[in-house]
């Protein structure tokens, strides 16, 4: 099979959300089995979704990593979303660029690369297909939870239009909940009132923002850690005083180890005034990629390392890590797509990485 023919497939299996996780691991299962891997498919007793892992090899030392959930179709689409359609060198189709297309490239890769040699070499390859990244990044979740020991160096097949990825910010999300008395607007009990008190907090955490622009942080295309209120729910009439309000904020954090103490603190003690509790509903730290195999990145691929201000699945797992895959970047956009071009430079840099640690 080509690579095309491998994302084809890929794309005709509707993973929205997961809907069809069980089809795209079976396709995954056959693919690999017959050049050796050994499959482990594991299920979440919660969800019934599963991870698939493939290991070829005794001592497997480079890993892929990438989910097979997919976005929902978003307005705008002129072509099928769920089939490829092949124009002027780009294909076309849901999850042809995040991330179906790197998917694919990894596979083909494997079934090119010189799997006889490499056993006899004594070193292996690990494959990691997810779900439920989109959403709460449940299938990284459950390999971490499970104390899953990755290769020593893993590349997360995500789209970046094959520049080497080093590095992505961290993220700390909450949810706000404050209290208050209900009554008619025209008898406020003072201090009562859960939207005005969300709203004086809301003046505190743009202090914690203000406070984080002192930082500059230059690897990162946005320098500095930043703060964004993303939903706001409190009340029901216009003429009463509303008795709760949820907030829902997020930080994307540059130097978690520098910056993360300063922000919970100071969060904390912000909160104290108000009748208010929070969830801390995801908690994942920054990193940066110094390795040694940067500069052999930016030559094979052609392009200078960059971060990230992004979360993709390298970010909840320790060791040397690279995010690398095909583009254009135009994920959970309509009319979604890779070109040609990329796809099969992905492969290329695929097969010079298994070569490079497994030979």
């Amino acid at each position: 099979m080509t690579v095309k023919e491998i994302l084809k497939d890929l794309v005709e299996i509707n993973t929205i959300k997961d809907k069809c996780n069980k089809e795209i691991m079976d396709y995954i299962e056959n693919f690999v089995t017959p050049l050796g891997f050994e499959v482990d498919r594991r299920m979440n007793p919660d969800t019934g979704k599963e991870v698939l892992v493939a290991t070829f090899g005794d001592n497997p030392t480079l890993g892929f990593l990438g989910h097979t959930d997919t976005v929902d179709i978003t307005e705008g689409w002129t072509y099928d979303p769920l089939t490829i359609t092949e124009e002027d060198g780009k294909l076309y189709g849901l999850g042809t660029c995040d991330m179906k297309g790197g998917i694919a490239a990894a596979l083909y890769a494997a079934s090119i690369a010189p799997l006889d040699e490499i056993k006899a070499a004594g070193k292996g390859i690990k494959m990691y297909w997810t779900y439920d990244e989109e959403i709460l990044f449940g299938g990284i979740y459950d390999l971490v939870r499970s104390g899953e020991q990755f290769p020593e160096h893993v590349l997360v097949c995500e789209p970046t239009d094959n520049m080497p990825e080093i590095g992505s910010k961290g993220i700390l999300e909450y949810i706000f909940t404050f209290n208050g008395v209900t009554t008619h607007s025209s008898r406020p009990i003072e201090g009562k009132s859960s939207n005005k008190n969300a709203v004086k907090f809301l003046n505190k955490m743009m202090e914690i923002e203000d406070k984080l622009r002192e930082n500059h942080h230059p690897l990162f295309s946005v320098p500095r850690s930043t703060m964004n209120i993303g939903i706001m729910e409190g009340g029901t009439s216009i003429n009463k005083v509303p008795a709760r309000t949820t907030i829902y904020l997020d930080f994307r954090i540059c130097d978690s180890a520098s910056e993360y103490p300063m922000i919970r603190q100071m969060t904390d003690e912000a909160l104290k005034e108000f009748d208010a509790s929070y969830e801390i509903i995801n908690d994942v730290p920054s990193f940066v990629n110094t390795g040694n195999r940067i500069a052999w990145y930016e030559e094979i691929c052609g392009k200078k390392a960059e971060t990230g201000n992004g979360i993709t699945e390298a970010s909840f797992f320790e060791g040397d890590r690279i995010i690398v895959g095909p583009g254009p970047m135009v994920a959970h956009q309509f009319n979604e797509h890779v070109t040609e071009e990329s796809l099969n430079k992905s492969v290329e840099i695929y097969l010079a990485a298994i070569k490079k640690e497994c030979l």
